[in-house]
């Protein structure tokens, strides 16, 4: 935990410093001397590159940014639960008087305490520091990018919170995950030179995040508020009936 939050308030931060160095057009130069594919695979191609959103996008909050903080919380999820059953704590915890009930929902709520304090990392570095280096993301954009980030996060660490209530060992769940999101980049990945991958789009966790359109001002697609709060929401609940009724002996 202390170290993913601290490599991202360091590479926030990095980022931050780098920006007037290179940022705007001398960047845009750079970036688009690169092959095309290249730039897909960075997520670099939905917003202008000469702008702030681009360059946040490509460098840091695109696929950089998502596999630091999907490793952060499928990690972290996959040992709530299957972790400790493995390890065999967690019948020792059960054999006191408290419900399961109770012990997962403390789980959960302390994911959701993890998930919160990966956002503070991610982008208020940017939001504190931005104003020294001619950054400013504006109260509106900030605060919708740390809630939409957090609730990727929760879309992301969800699913794994649900296989680790299932699993006995923290490897599947994680590993399952893992494998589910690598999917899902790579059918972004292909519906940008396929019209018949963009069929997944619309549940294509991957697709609707756009860091770059938010910093640069355009409103998030009602949908990916939906798709991912619905995720998040939903699987976290699963995980809680489902340890509730499974048997951890």
């Amino acid at each position: 935990m202390f170290w993913f939050c601290t490599g991202l308030v360091l590479y926030s931060w990095l980022m931050t410093w780098f920006y007037p160095k290179i940022g705007g057009g001398q960047y845009a130069d750079l970036i688009e001397s690169m092959p095309p594919e290249v730039l897909q695979i960075f997520g670099g191609t939905e917003v202008a590159f000469d702008s702030l959103g681009g360059y946040f996008q490509t460098e840091y909050l695109g696929l950089m940014w998502m596999i630091i903080v999907s490793a952060a919380v499928v990690l972290f999820a996959a040992r709530s639960f299957a972790g400790e059953i493995g390890a065999g704590t967690m019948e020792f915890l059960l054999a006191q008087p408290i419900s399961r009930a109770r012990v997962a929902v403390t789980r959960i709520v302390a994911f959701l305490g993890y998930v919160l304090l990966l956002a503070v990392a991610s982008f208020v570095p940017i939001q504190a520091l931005g104003p020294m280096y001619g950054i400013d993301l504006g109260a509106g954009t900030f605060w919708t990018l740390f809630a939409f980030g957090a609730l990727f996060m929760l879309a992301v660490g969800g699913p794994a919170m649900l296989l680790s209530s299932v699993y006995r060992d923290a490897g599947k769940p994680g590993a399952i995950t893992a494998g589910a999101l690598l999917l899902l980049w790579i059918a972004d990945l292909v519906s940008n030179f396929s019209e018949a991958a963009k069929f997944f789009d619309p549940v294509n966790l991957v697709t609707y995040w756009q860091p770059g359109k938010i910093i640069n001002g355009d409103p998030v697609a009602p949908a990916g508020w939906w798709i991912y709060g619905a995720v998040g929401v939903v699987s976290l609940v699963a995980a809680i009936i489902v340890f509730s009724r499974r048997d951890v002996a």
